[in-house]
């Protein structure tokens, strides 16, 4: 339940991230979402990454992606959290 929760203010988190920009807290949602999301994204991202390395002119293409991303990882991260305890293990 908490590996499904985390990213859920993560993706907000990053879609406020605009808004967060005229706040005086914008340099703290970035470091931990992508701490947080990195570990998660590089197994999702595998079968990715060369999607995003293909179209890195267009960065609100990537920005989306991540966006995407963030979702798939909510969806797999249920998964993924028993997998990744037992390859951490």
């Amino acid at each position: 339940a908490m590996g499904e929760a985390a990213p859920k203010p993560k993706a907000s988190a990053r879609k406020k991230k605009g808004d967060l920009a005229f706040s005086t807290t914008p340099p703290t949602p970035p470091p931990t979402t992508t701490v947080d999301s990195a570990p998660r994204l590089s197994a999702t991202a595998k079968g990715k990454q060369p999607s995003r390395a293909t179209t890195p002119v267009e960065p609100t293409y990537a920005q989306r992606t991540e966006a995407e991303q963030l979702k798939l990882v909510r969806k797999r991260s249920r998964q993924e959290t028993h997998i990744s305890q037992q390859s951490g293990s």
